[in-house]
């Protein structure tokens, strides 16, 4: 259920994204999605898994915000509509969640019981088993929506560090 509950904030977070215009925001926003979303994967893998994870991510957060603060232009928060979008999200997305269960939690749980993949574990192949695709997409899906943010905030005519025209 802590599960359940940890995927649908992260989804909602994720949805979140292409509402938010200024960098601080959106930083915060992918902070929390990519905390979420490590958790998660550190209860259904391993949690050296997800500590690493979360590492990497905000190594890499850290880059693209310096990147994205240095070049787009200093603009006002706006009202709280990503807000009342999160909130009004999140009962959608959980009675989906609930209604239909996905795939990865319970077979999680049988194959931690079953001594016979414990090789799985071992040798680190659990990362790409089938039944924890959902939780590689969900990271990817990340990814791919931080490049569509950083490059919607960073348009070339209004970023701060645009070309100058020379008389």
């Amino acid at each position: 259920m802590t599960a359940l509950i940890m995927l649908v904030f992260s989804l909602a977070s994720l949805f979140m994204f292409p509402l938010m215009a200024q960098p601080l925001s959106l930083g915060l926003a992918i902070m929390i999605s990519t905390l979420l979303m490590c958790s998660l994967a550190s209860m259904m893998l391993s949690s050296w898994y997800g500590y690493i994870l979360f590492l990497i991510y905000v190594g890499g957060l850290l880059v693209m915000f310096a990147y994205v603060a240095a070049l787009s232009p200093n603009t006002l928060f706006g009202s709280g509509s990503p807000l009342l979008f999160f909130s009004a999200l999140l009962v959608p997305l959980s009675l989906i969640l609930y209604l239909y269960p996905l795939k990865d939690f319970s077979l999680m749980t049988v194959l931690s019981d079953y001594s016979g993949f414990m090789y799985l574990k071992s040798y680190g192949s659990e990362l790409i088993s089938p039944d924890s695709m959902s939780i590689l997409i969900g990271l990817g899906t990340i990814l791919l929506l931080n490049l569509i943010v950083v490059v919607k905030i960073c348009y070339y005519q209004h970023a701060s560090l645009r070309p100058f025209n020379e008389v």
